[in-house]
Order: C-alpha cells, then sequence, then structure tokens
C-alpha cells in the first residue's frame, strides 16, 4: 500500500484537518497560558521589588543616609538576591552597584546596569530591572534584580509546551496513517468483491467486520443489493427459459392449426374454426406476455409514486363483496373477518389486484362447499392479512414453489392460467413491503401477507 495512497484518502484528510484544528486550538490556549503566567511572575517579580524598596525606605527614614548606606553594603556583601544602589543628589554613588541611567527619571521602573561596567546595556546578557526612589535629602535609592530567573521560567514553560504539541501532531499523523491504512484495506476489499461480481462471480460476497460501523453498515447493504441483483438475474435466467418452454407448445399448436386452414382440401369450416383456435392460443400468448410485463412494472417500483395512505382491510372488504356473488353461484361461501382497521401506505389499485388474485385462486382451484376465510389484524411490525379456505390445498412439496413464475401445482395444471398469478402477488407484496407465504391450513391453503421487518 503506497504513502501517497494513504495520504490521499479521505479518512486521512479528516484527520489532518482535526489535527489543524486541535494544534491551532492548542498554540491558542498556549499563548493565553504564556501570557498568563508571564504577568503573573512579572507582576511577583515586581511586587518582591516594591517590598524591599519599601524595608530600605524604612531603614532610611529611622537612620538616615549613614545607615542605609551600610545596610546596602552588608546585603551586597552577603549575595543576596537584589542589587543595590544609592546616589546622592549630584549623581555619585555611594553605595552598592547600580546606578541610575543618567538623564533618566528620578522616580520609577527602570533598566540598570552595574557602575564598573563599560559595555552597552543591550550587550549585557542579564538585564536588571530596577525601581528608583527618591529620597527625602535628594538622594536616589536603586533596588533591582536581574530577569534572567523569570525568563527562565516562561522558557522551560514555552518548551514543554512546544514539546507537547511536536508530541500530538506527531501522534495525529501517525494515527491518520494508520486509519487511512484501516480504511484503505476495506476499500479495496470492497472494490475487489465488485470486480469479481463483474467478472460473472455472483457468489462473491463483501467481508464484514466485527466492529459494527458506517462501514460495515454499507457493505451489509450492499451485499443485500448483491443478494437482490443475484436473484433477479437467476429469476430472468428462469423466467427465459419458462417462457421458452411454455410458449412453445402454444405457438407450435397455433402453427399446425393455421397450416391446416391454408390446406387446399380443408373444407370452410373446418378451416374457421383452426383460425377461432389460432385467435384463443394468440390471445393467451399475448395474456402471458401482459402479466409479465405488469410484473416486471411492479418489481421495478414504477408505481411507488402513486402510494397514499388506506386501509388494506377496506380494499380486502371490497374485493371480497366483489366475489361473493360469483362464488354463492359456485356453491362456496366467501367470510370476512376484517373488523380491525389495517393502515398502510400503498397503490389502491395494486393492492386490489393482488387480494383478487388470492381470492379468485381459492375460488378456481376448489371444489364446491369449500369456505374461503379473509381476515387481518394489526401486529407489532405493521399489518397481517391473511386468506384461506377448506379445499384440497396444495403439496407440501409445492408450497415453496407456488409464488414462482409459470409454476403450476399437479392440480392447478388441469384448469386454465398462465401460472403468473400468485408471482404478480409475490410482487405487489414485496413493493408493499408485504412478506408474501403459503401454509397448510389442514385442511385447504392459507397464504399470509404481513408486514416484513426492516433491516438496517
Amino acid at each position: 500500500m503506497s504513502r501517497t495512497r494513504l495520504l490521499r484518502t479521505a479518512s486521512f484528510r479528516l484527520a489532518a484537518i482535526y489535527l489543524a484544528l486541535f494544534a491551532a486550538s492548542a498554540l491558542a490556549l498556549g499563548a493565553f497560558v504564556y501570557l498568563s503566567i508571564r504577568h503573573e511572575i512579572l507582576a511577583d517579580f515586581d511586587e518582591r521589588i516594591v517590598e524591599e524598596t519599601d524595608a530600605l525606605r524604612s531603614a532610611f527614614a529611622e537612620g538616615g543616609r549613614e545607615r542605609l548606606a551600610q545596610m546596602l553594603e552588608a546585603r551586597g556583601a552577603s549575595g543576596g538576591a537584589f542589587a543595590y544602589g544609592l546616589q546622592s543628589p549630584d549623581g555619585r554613588l555611594i553605595a552598592g552597584d547600580l546606578r541610575a541611567p543618567a538623564g533618566g527619571a528620578a522616580d520609577g521602573w527602570m533598566e540598570a546596569r552595574e557602575a564598573d561596567s563599560d559595555e552597552p546595556p543591550e550587550a549585557k546578557p542579564e538585564i536588571v530591572r530596577a525601581l528608583a526612589t527618591r529620597l527625602g535629602d535628594g538622594s536616589t535609592l536603586v533596588v533591582g534584580d536581574e530577569q534572567r530567573r523569570s525568563e527562565e521560567i516562561l522558557k522551560g514553560v514555552m518548551s514543554a509546551f512546544g514539546w507537547a504539541v511536536a508530541a500530538t501532531v506527531a501522534l495525529g499523523t501517525a494515527g491518520g496513517l494508520w486509519l487511512s491504512a484501516q480504511f484503505l484495506g476495506r476499500i479495496d476489499s470492497m472494490r475487489r468483491t465488485a470486480q469479481r461480481l463483474m467478472a460473472g462471480d455472483w457468489s462473491r460476497r463483501i467481508p464484514l467486520t466485527r466492529t459494527d460501523d458506517d462501514l460495515t453498515a454499507l457493505a451489509r447493504t450492499f451485499n443485500r443489493l448483491f443478494d437482490r441483483i443475484e436473484k433477479l438475474l437467476l429469476a430472468n435466467k428462469q423466467v427465459t427459459a419458462d417462457i421458452a418452454h411454455d410458449l412453445r407448445k402454444p405457438l407450435a399448436s397455433t402453427l399446425r392449426q393455421l397450416e391446416a386452414a391454408r390446406s387446399v382440401d380443408a373444407p370452410p369450416e373446418a378451416a374457421r374454426a383452426a383460425v377461432r383456435a389460432a385467435i384463443a392460443e394468440i390471445e393467451g400468448v399475448l395474456e402471458t406476455f401482459n402479466a409479465l410485463l405488469r410484473i416486471g412494472e411492479v418489481e421495478a417500483g414504477a408505481r411507488r409514486a402513486a402510494f397514499r395512505p388506506l386501509d388494506l382491510a377496506e380494499v380486502a372488504r371490497e374485493v371480497v363483496e366483489a366475489f361473493q356473488p360469483a362464488a354463492e353461484v359456485e356453491g362456496k361461501a366467501i367470510i370476512a373477518r376484517l373488523e380491525a382497521s389495517l393502515p398502510m401506505p400503498g397503490d389502491k389499485e395494486l393492492l386490489v389486484q393482488m387480494i383478487a388474485n388470492l381470492v379468485d385462486n381459492a375460488v378456481s382451484h376448489t371444489p364446491s362447499g369449500t369456505s374461503i376465510e379473509v381476515s387481518g389484524e394489526q401486529t407489532s411490525q405493521g399489518v397481517s392479512l391473511s386468506i384461506a379456505d377448506d379445499g384440497p390445498g396444495v403439496a407440501p412439496q409445492d408450497l415453496k414453489n407456488i409464488f414462482q413464475r409459470f409454476y403450476r401445482a399437479d392440480m392447478a395444471r388441469k384448469s386454465p392460467g398462465t401460472g403468473l398469478g400468485l408471482s404478480l402477488v409475490a410482487a405487489i407484496a414485496e413493493l408493499h413491503g408485504l412478506q408474501c407465504s403459503a401454509s397448510d391450513n389442514r385442511p385447504g391453503l392459507r397464504v399470509m401477507l404481513t408486514s416484513a421487518e426492516e433491516n438496517e
């Protein structure tokens, strides 16, 4: 994995942005801390000089210039922290080593230098900050201290802060590179899977990690998408084969009938009968193609824009009322148990067709005396609708296949139909977020339409 790719990843760029913001914030905080500490150190520095000056002024008030000079010499000889100077009114140095600069103010803060130094003040590494005070006899008292100690403390603070910022930048850069490597590894895994899928290996899926993060959720979503695409591709292959198989017989029959009709020896009545039969076969083929187009339209989700809030129980009641007269003529009863409201969004026309296909299937493939029950209830996941009968039912091996296109159970092959009615039911149910399942009603068949649990 090249370093250039690591630096170009979105994760590294985000890490760099966050690191830059953090570093800027740390520098601003460091500047504030530095200024605060510097202010406190310098204030304490000046306060100590003021206290020492006040003590010496008190000594001058008690013993005069001579006693003050003796104290300054004694304190200077002891090597204390302060430096002192006492100048006469004419500028002559009486005691100590500090001399106020010529022409300077008689009172106040200043930068002083030792009396025996001929170097300019700016050339000396040790700067003495001093406080000059005019005494009662006209002499000047100078008390100072080297600023080197305060500057060393501030330099130590800045050095520690600089190392901390440098360590933060180094760790942040290393962390950004590590995150980029992890990110690139997972992206490369997705890319390799996509390449294998494009090459035709539809068994490949993106590996999932134990960390349930955004990339894992994205990989899981893509895997479900690949499952769906694989299912559609397999269904398309199966439909192609089924169409070729199911349409070969009616087209071949139509061809034979038309060939017989054009025979010069065929009587007119036989020719007309052959044409009528051929027309019926062609109408059946067109019906099959129309059903396939209808299923394709539903599966493509083209009708989702027509979804509106509705009551599935009310839709089912309308279908039951439409089928009851025809069912009674055949000696069958359709019972509606739809007291509870079943609110959901959907396309009413498609839902009517879905329920009508199920009820018509139950009416068409059951004997006289059969009872058909349409019931519904609300569940924790949404709604549930059941169409059940007590007829002969479906063989257990056929239950999982009856929603496939062109699939017809053994008993249903004797009745007319395309084998696409329940496939359309499954497509409409999936479009509306319903799960379609068939089970043994003991006796009879039960088809359940339940709200499918949403996956994240």
